[in-house]
């Protein structure tokens, strides 16, 4: 409707010019058409009197004309009938209009020296006998246009009001079927677009541009909905291949960690053996012996348990969790790897709890990737620092890697340290991207740091590194808090 009252509104002032200037060349037209018909009347007056008195002047002389002329003078009419003698110098008649008329000429005149000023004269010869013996003046005041004026302009006031109203009411009643209609439901269409119904649709009634716009959209619509189903399967597929490549890295991961946890379970195998044989020689010690191969078997079977709940594949599942258990859970998991080179866990936490809402496969693979990237980056005897802090309000950076941060929503920061050698800028500046490592070929598939990268990246976090050669290496997760 506001469109549509904006289209009357512009259509409206040309309207008005149109009517106004119309108005002003019919007030034109008027007093031209009023001037001239007063000019032929006054003329065939006094022509008409003129022949009247020259045969009156033929039959009975000059006196009774000049008499008859008296008396006409003296009415109070409309005109004013006067007779001009053409021998006697009149102040009334000018002298270029008296010699025409003395010469047998009608003269037509304005005397702006009258009261009122603008008396026309319309001077007629009277002839008799042959001869010009005189002239009659037929004489009318300057007619009073003002009141003419008024009218005219009263009746064109009242024609506008009643056009403007008129064209006001039509145009508001034809707009509203012609466009305001039309627009609304491409209004409510468009909202329902932006609502995510890409299937909205409206039904094009009319032949003009709005059906045009309307089929033009519904097309649009089409394309972005085949679209739309197009990106939904291209996503699947990657979010399916993106999980085998995360499964892939874990099972990486967990080849190395298998490799030592064999020879860890050795250990308590021989125990059990052993401990086996004495109850078979001393039954009187049999209750010690079976409660340290429980121990021992319960041990086992912890190591293995944990190994293939990381080697597990399943759908990602984000619920609540407390980070600081999450990371506690990894590091038992990894220790048999650590001990190989004689490597040390030291575990921090800041806080009491890190209420965090993840998926506790991802995140722990994530952390996984980082220690055992530190594990390797170490030397032997050295110690990796993993540490949970409140990581306050922070932001990630947009800028290089290590970039420092700048103010932010509140997170946990968990942080792994080793103290290895450490990168150079040009490493470090790379260490994100797929398929990068340093390492030398079949040690490492250069997708660890990729995929804590996106893990934590989904879960509404970042990720930071710093490193220097000779002062080893930081990498710090950042995951939002659980809103409370």
């Amino acid at each position: 409707m506001k469109l549509t009252l904006k289209l009357a509104l512009a259509v409206l002032p040309g309207a008005l010019v149109v009517v106004a200037a119309a108005a002003f060349l019919e007030l034109r037209r008027d007093r031209a058409e009023f001037e001239a018909d007063q000019r032929s009347d006054d003329r065939a007056t006094a022509g008409a009197f003129a022949d009247s008195m020259g045969k009156m002047w033929e039959a009975v002389g000059e006196k009774p004309v000049r008499r008859a002329m008296d008396r006409l003078h003296g009415f109070e009419a409309r005109y004013r009938v006067s007779w001009v003698d053409l021998r006697e110098a009149s102040a009334d008649l000018p002298p270029a209009e008296r010699g025409a008329v003395a010469r047998g000429e009608e003269v037509i005149w304005r005397d702006e020296r009258s009261d009122p000023p603008g008396w026309l004269h319309a001077v007629s010869p009277v002839r008799a006998d042959g001869q010009v013996v005189g002239a009659v003046d037929v004489s009318e005041p300057p007619p009073d246009l003002r009141a003419h004026v008024r009218r005219t302009i009263r009746a064109t006031v009242m024609t506008t009001l009643a056009l403007a109203a008129t064209m006001m009411l039509m145009t508001l009643l034809v707009g509203a079927w012609v466009v305001g209609g039309p627009i609304s439901v491409l209004i409510a269409q468009a909202r329902r677009v932006a609502a995510g119904d890409l299937g909205a649709r409206s039904l094009p009634r009319q032949r003009d541009e709005l059906g045009e716009l309307t089929r033009e959209l519904n097309g649009m619509l089409d394309q972005l909905e085949a679209a739309a189903v197009e990106v939904r399967a291209s996503t699947r597929e990657r979010f399916d291949a993106l999980e085998q490549l995360r499964h892939a890295e874990r099972l990486t991961t967990v080849g190395r960690i298998a490799s030592s946890v064999a020879h860890e379970l050795g250990t308590p195998l021989n125990v059990m053996a052993g401990r086996a044989r004495l109850i078979v020689e001393d039954e009187r010690e049999a209750p010690t012996h079976a409660k340290i191969i429980i121990d021992q078997a319960e041990r086992m079977t912890k190591i293995i348990r944990q190994l293939l709940d990381y080697a597990r594949r399943r759908p990602p599942q984000k619920e609540e969790h407390d980070l600081s258990r999450l990371a506690a859970d990894v590091l038992p998991l990894l220790a048999t790897l650590a001990s190989k080179k004689n490597i040390q866990f030291k575990f921090r936490s800041e806080v009491a709890t890190a209420p965090v809402t993840a998926d506790a496969t991802q995140v722990q693979q994530a952390l996984t990737n980082l220690i055992v990237n530190a594990i390797q980056a170490s030397a032997d005897g050295a110690a990796v620092d993993v540490t949970l802090r409140d990581g306050g309000a922070r932001q990630p950076t947009h800028g290089h890697v290590g970039e420092k941060p700048r103010a932010a929503a509140g997170t946990f920061e968990l942080t792994v340290r080793d103290h290895g050698p450490g990168m150079p800028p040009e490493v470090l500046s790379r260490v994100f991207e797929p398929f990068f490592t340093t390492k030398p070929v079949g040690e490492s598939t250069g997708l660890g740091l990729s995929v804590t990268h996106d893990i934590v990246d989904e879960h509404g976090g970042w990720i930071e590194a710093d490193s220097e050669p000779g002062r080893g290496s930081r990498f710090s997760m950042f995951l939002p808090r659980r809103a409370t």
